[in-house]
């Protein structure tokens, strides 16, 4: 077999993950067809819980095919509990989520017309060790730490509960693979046995001085009825393979040596001592593969001086114990969480409040795959692909390393102002946060910051700061504004952005006679103050250019407009260019004083001047339903590959005129 971390930027949330699973997905185009396990297992959701008390559910993909189209919506962050979230739990099946915190809250979420919501909610007030679907997802098994026991339907209602006396305290507890019992693992080595109506059957010690951790089977979770199975590989997942063998009970100590039994009261059970401190296990859903999961034990080093250096590792084990495969990590933390996904190659590792995605071959590598990761480890960026000598498709095929399996679009941090400026290539929505960070009167107004939602935590993208007193006029900027220029969003940004592209802005190019005719607003980035320094353009590749340039000390960058009685003018506050680079602002919104009417000018060397605005229109007796209409350019990386870009007409910032002529990109909302 072959393991190997998927290469990309490192996904990481803004606390520390604590659980995760995953489970397959159904397109909406097949939703009426037989389910097809190959199809099913391409795409999927992975739920995480995190220390914010916040779920995530994240669209993951392995096909690496970036023309198949996603989900419009490929992050939802589902907040409602109070505290750390501990479990997370897929119901296949029924398509429902369950979810639990460390004060006892249960939450059972739903699905509906693409819209999470609670379906059931149960708060015992005790803190929950385990909580398990059974194989056809119709029960729920409950564990609580003080040696409450319950199943319940997956509709809510219990089947019956029992209290177990115990000097220790119950840490899982499972079903077994026929659904007619359940085991609970306890604190000091035991394992205690009922049936599926509550009768206890048996009580037996595995271990006298370590504590059982976990326990499951080398079985699938649940099982989903293949109607069409010449579309699978047969000799991978057939379900004769998936279940010739009889089923293993794995039991994690503490310790981390790890118990593989035939059942509970097996007398000679294969015992695999792993070596590694603070062990998560977990079967394939095939189950021939058991992924184990921690940190090595301290290696103390030449030099006494030197702390011992430890590092977090995953080892495999087949169904016999044998150790097949041990994979390096890049995690020098304990791994807190692992789960399977995508028919079994895809491993999510949770380690702090970073995710690690691991491709898995089950098979003996080939040396095509080995020759790929070899040359994706070595080039370390995408874009070096192609400055390799290979052929096209041998370049296609060693693209294929860098395609994310976790969906979003999470924004490189060297990268940022691309992915605020620029829209993503596909038609997936972008769901966002935006919070009050801070209020100092020094700085000016009160700043609020945007998050970009992602794996259930929240990635700061824009800030904006008020800055006046009067009306709701906005500075917009980089997230992190400290006074001092980042060489990446400073002016090594603006001037390589100059000088590849001979101008400093869309309008800056003579698009249409429309436009000129307007006198379409031109003017330098340092505005025209004569104390603030001009941004020199270099015009020898285009005689368009050697003339634009030439006007922009005598055009304004917006039209001036003598303001009409009662009607303040949109004007734009003038900021100093070294203000520009060094607080990172974006762009700036103004608005009359009724905020009513919004104007949005871009700041930044790179983006356009007129970047769009917003009319908001109400009747004097409220007797006319509300209306908003956006006005919004498509804003596009500056080329000189593109002649034509799409403008709209200036007048969309007048403020004399009520109907607005439409040109460009509107959307009205009422």
């Amino acid at each position: 077999m072959f393991a190997a971390v998927e290469h990309g930027p490192v996904l990481c949330s803004d606390s520390n993950i604590l659980c995760l699973s995953w489970k397959g997905r159904v397109p909406k185009s097949e939703k009426e067809k037989p389910v097809c396990r190959k199809r099913y297992y391409e795409e999927g959701w992975l739920a995480t819980g995190n220390g914010r008390g916040v779920v995530g559910v994240t669209f993951t993909s392995s096909h690496c095919r970036r023309d198949r189209p996603t989900p419009q919506r490929v992050n939802f962050n589902l907040r409602g509990h109070n505290s750390e979230v501990v479990l997370v739990r897929w119901n296949e099946p029924f398509q429902k989520l369950a979810t639990c915190d460390t004060d006892g809250g249960i939450f059972v979420w739903i699905q509906y017309e693409g819209r999470w919501s609670v379906e059931l909610v149960n708060d015992r007030g005790a803190q929950v060790s385990d909580f398990t679907w059974s194989h056809d997802g119709t029960q729920a098994l409950i564990s609580y730490r003080d040696g409450f026991v319950l199943v319940g339907s997956v509709s809510g209602q219990r089947h019956w509960s029992s209290e177990i006396n115990l000097e220790s305290q119950i840490t899982c507890g499972i079903w077994t693979p026929d659904d007619q019992q359940v085991l609970f693992g306890t604190a000091d080595g035991q394992v205690i046995v009922m049936d599926c109506h509550g009768r206890m059957l048996a009580h037996i010690l595995l271990h006298e001085s370590d504590g059982i951790v976990s326990m499951s089977w080398n079985y699938p979770s649940f099982l989903v009825e293949d109607s069409s199975e010449s579309d699978t590989d047969s000799d991978d997942y057939s379900p004769l393979h998936m279940h010739s063998h009889k089923p293993l009970l794995t039991v994690s100590f503490t310790s981390g040596d790890i118990s593989l039994m035939n059942n509970y009261d097996d007398l000679s059970p294969t015992l695999i001592r792993t070596g590694l401190k603070d062990v998560v296990v977990q079967w394939c859903s095939q189950g021939d593969l058991l992924a184990v999961a921690g940190m090595e034990r301290a290696l103390l080093p030449s030099d006494p001086s030197c702390p011992p250096t430890r590092s977090a590792l995953v080892k495999f084990y087949n169904v016999q114990g044998e150790h097949i495969y041990t994979l390096d990590t890049p995690a020098q933390r304990p791994i807190t969480t692992l789960c399977w996904g995508h028919r079994d190659s895809r491993l999510f590792l949770a380690c702090g409040p970073v995710l690690y995605v691991v491709r898995v071959e089950h098979r003996v590598a080939n040396l095509q795959l080995l020759c790929q990761q070899g040359i994706a480890t070595a080039v370390k960026e995408e874009k070096d692909i192609a400055k390799l000598t290979m052929p096209s498709r041998l370049c296609s095929y060693v693209t294929t390393a860098f395609v994310p399996t976790i969906k979003p679009p999470i924004p490189d941090p060297n990268n940022m102002r691309d992915f605020v400026s620029y829209p993503t290539a596909g038609n997936e929505r972008l769901h966002c946060t935006m919070k009050r960070t801070e209020d100092n009167p020094e700085v000016g107004g009160p700043c609020y910051t945007l998050y970009l939602e992602y794996l259930g935590g929240l990635v700061p993208i824009l800030k904006g700061r008020r800055i006046s007193k009067l009306r709701p006029e906005f500075v917009i900027m980089d997230p992190k504004t400290d006074g001092k220029t980042d060489e990446i969003y400073g002016n090594s940004l603006i001037s390589a952005m100059i000088d590849s592209c001979n101008c400093s802005d869309s309008s800056d190019i003579e698009l249409s006679d429309d436009w000129v005719g307007k006198k379409s607003p031109k003017i330098s980035r340092g505005s025209k103050s004569p104390k603030l320094p001009r941004i020199n353009i270099d015009p020898r590749k285009s005689p368009k250019l050697s003339r634009t340039t030439q006007e922009i000390s005598r055009s304004p960058r917006l039209p001036i407009r003598k303001p009409s009685i009662g009607s303040p003018s949109l004007t734009r506050r003038e900021f100093p260019l070294d203000d520009i680079t060094q607080q990172n602002y974006l762009a700036q919104v103004t608005s009359n004083i009724w905020g009513t009417k919004f104007k949005i000018v871009g700041l930044a060397a790179f983006l356009p001047t007129n970047l769009g605005a917003v009319i908001y229109k109400t009747s004097l007796l409220h007797l006319q339903p509300r209306q908003m209409t956006i006005y919004l350019p498509e804003v596009r990386k500056i080329s000189m590959d593109y002649i034509n870009l799409p403008v709209f007409s200036p007048n969309v910032f007048s403020e004399d005129e009520d109907d607005l002529p439409v040109s460009g990109p509107c959307w009205e909302h009422r």
